[in-house]
């Protein structure tokens, strides 16, 4: 099996922790972790590095907030509105001027808000959205039992149970999880943006992601787990309906099969990442 390397570049004006792996000499594939407490790239994508590194350049870095990433949070600003132009920086600091990328949940969500800015900050040439919406049709019960993580190998195993559909071998995952969201800033990185002003009621700003979604030309794939817990039934083949070029495909499993299912999850993103 293929290692990652575990490296780190200074992106943006941040200290960014990365996983590297494969010949630098391939196609590059960067992967986008997910938005959970406790996340890293590590984490979320160990197994499926395993995966494509004998195929691919792959890079995985951690987002701010997260892992060796620096803790930074804007509070003026949407969770993805900051995390895109960073995830741009990592890239052009590597070099990285043509990969696929592949988020997960909310990374998902931060790949087709880049994919969709007029101005293509990030340099995709085909996209895999796992569970990753964009923002709309996440469950309100979902979004609310995801942030009511509170650090314990306890809650560490409820919320993992919220991502996945099936919580057998994952006790070493559920650990880890645990002891990332000890890193120092990072729980208070998370908690953050739920502050609220008492003095002032703010009116969020008119979102045009979704028609702009519907100018992307890039090939996207979508992936649904049927057993999803967090998103709406039936997210995927709406959004697809809406790009130019994106594909719809369900799955068997949960909201990050990438967890409980490395090996189905690749199974089914290889093809399309070679472009097949």
């Amino acid at each position: 099996m293929t290692q990652p390397t575990v490296k780190t570049v200074h992106a943006g004006g941040y200290t960014t922790a990365y996983l590297e792996a494969g010949d630098p000499a391939a196609t590059t594939v960067v992967l986008v972790h997910d938005g959970a407490y406790g996340t890293t790239a590590q984490l979320c994508w160990g197994p499926l590095v395993e995966r494509l590194a004998p195929e691919f350049h792959v890079l995985a870095p951690d987002l701010l907030g997260w892992g060796g990433t620096d803790k930074v949070v804007f509070l003026d600003r949407s969770p993805y509105a900051f995390r895109v132009p960073h995830v741009a920086a990592f890239c052009e600091e590597l070099g990285v001027d043509s990969a696929a990328f592949v988020g997960a949940s909310f990374g998902g969500s931060l790949l087709l808000r880049a994919l969709a800015d007029p101005g293509s900050p990030w340099p995709v040439t085909r996209a895999v959205s796992v569970s990753g919406t964009g923002g709309p049709f996440r469950l309100p019960e979902g979004t609310a039992a995801l942030g009511a993580y509170e650090p314990s190998i306890e809650g560490a195993r409820t919320l993992t149970g919220l991502l996945v559909a099936d919580l057998e071998g994952l006790d070493e995952h559920i650990e880890q999880r645990y002891r990332n969201s000890l890193v120092a800033g990072h729980f208070e990185a998370m908690q953050a943006p739920g502050l609220k002003n008492p003095a002032t009621t703010r009116t969020p700003p008119p979102d045009p992601f979704l028609d702009q979604l519907a100018t992307v030309e890039t090939p996207l794939l979508l992936v649904e787990g049927r057993r999803d817990q967090l998103l709406e039934t039936g997210w995927s083949k709406e959004l697809a309906g809406r790009a130019l070029a994106a594909t719809a495909v369900e799955t068997d499993y949960a909201h990050e099969p990438n967890i409980d299912a490395p090996d189905a999850l690749a199974d089914l993103i290889l093809p399309f990442l070679r472009g097949e």
